[in-house]
């Protein structure tokens, strides 16, 4: 295989699929991409046998000198190109020993590789499931809203992963770690006769979030028994090269996530309106003097007043009032500053809105003028 391409197109490609590759894995094979040129197309392909990445471009006529396919180090690949002048031309060669001899200028380097029909992929052939069809920007929009509410390590192994739900002509994504619970839902197309659910895992979450981008351009998810399936063009940043497509393919968590229609509070009747600029501003200043493992601030809802309160062993203390609408009884309530802060963080109108029934009891947080998405945190025992 002989290769002549610009850094920045080589570089484009390597780094939709380098995220799925682990530095450390069990299999050697896997800290690699496998490369395929052609006199058409290269195509680079990243994997960790839980996610994997399948990035494609078209090629300028004569870049592929000889066609070809092996797996190189993932990561020095990736280093040495990031490493080349803006406008280098990298001449990348696999030799008859199966060596990778990557030039470039005055620059000469030699990597190891291991044969490409060694590399193993995830079966996508003849993959039948659900069919979801969503924009783009609305599948990035459910993930941003909702993954900083999924569990990071948890023996609910199901839990740490984004529970993706087909209603109808409606998506969702709900994540929850126990204590707090997030959930997202657009408008989507789909051929579902029932309710469909699919777990799809952290890593896969964030590789989603990260190629997803804000364009209108529908996309078509396939949703599985096993895995999730979708197809990402991208509009290249180099002229001279064609747009990159990404097939995207994950296994889904296999376990059953719990009924979160059980835990979203009903009937709350006491409500409370805060500024959100506001109220994020001041529980930032209070948390600072909070106990530093448990981050604790009481909130103090009183008639149109609010008054935010943290102390620490150190026997530090902060108090803010703040002007709210709330006319009910006087409660207070514990909680985890960074519990509200991360839901505060992802609502973007210009009030936020709190529904409670009990001290001791969970909270639903929403921004009032976008009811498709909903928050709950539990309070903290005190």
């Amino acid at each position: 295989m002989r290769l002549k391409i610009a850094k920045e197109s080589l570089v484009n490609v390597l780094s939709h699929v380098v995220g799925a590759v682990e530095r450390r894995h069990t299999l050697n094979i896997l800290s690699n991409v496998k490369i395929q040129a052609t006199d058409q197309a290269l195509t680079i392909t990243g994997s960790d046998l839980e996610v994997e990445l399948v990035a494609s471009t078209t090629l300028a006529e004569g870049a592929c000198l000889q066609s070809g396919e092996t797996t190189a180090p993932a990561r020095k690949l990736m280093d040495i190109c990031k490493s080349l002048p803006t406008a280098a031309l990298i001449d990348l060669q696999i030799t008859e020993d199966q060596r990778c001899i990557l030039k470039s200028g005055n620059s000469r380097f030699v990597l190891g590789t291991l044969p490409a029909e060694d590399y193993p992929l995830l079966n996508t052939e003849n993959s039948q499931g659900t069919q979801v069809q969503v924009t783009q920007r609305e599948l990035k929009r459910l993930f941003e809203k909702t993954a900083f509410a999924m569990a990071v390590q948890d023996v609910r192994f199901y839990l740490t992963g984004t529970l993706l739900e087909i209603d109808e002509n409606q998506l969702r994504a709900v994540t929850t770690d126990g204590h707090r619970l997030a959930l997202c839902e657009v408008l989507a197309s789909s051929n579902a006769t029932q309710l469909v659910q699919a777990i799809v895992p952290r890593k896969a979450v964030g590789e989603l979030q990260r190629l997803l981008s804000i364009e209108d351009e529908q996309l078509r998810l396939l949703i599985g028994r096993e895995l999730l399936n979708v197809t990402i063009t991208t509009p290249s940043r180099d002229k001279e090269q064609g747009d990159i497509t990404v097939r995207f393919t994950t296994k889904l968590i296999d376990g059953k996530f719990p009924d979160y229609r059980r835990v979203i509070p009903r009937g709350g009747d006491k409500l409370a309106q805060i500024a959100h600029d506001v109220f994020k501003q001041s529980l930032q200043r209070v948390a600072i003097l909070s106990n530093e493992k448990l981050r604790g601030v009481f909130l103090n809802f009183n008639p149109d007043v609010l008054q935010l309160r943290a102390n620490n062993p150190e026997q530090d203390e902060a108090i803010e009032d703040l002007a709210i609408q709330y006319q009910n009884t006087s409660m207070e309530m514990s909680f985890n500053a960074q519990y509200l802060l991360d839901v505060l963080n992802v609502l973007d109108g210009d009030d936020v809105s709190m529904t409670m029934t009990e001290a001791n009891q969970s909270v639903l947080v929403q921004d009032p003028t976008h009811t498709d998405q909903t928050y709950v945190v539990m309070p903290m025992r005190v």
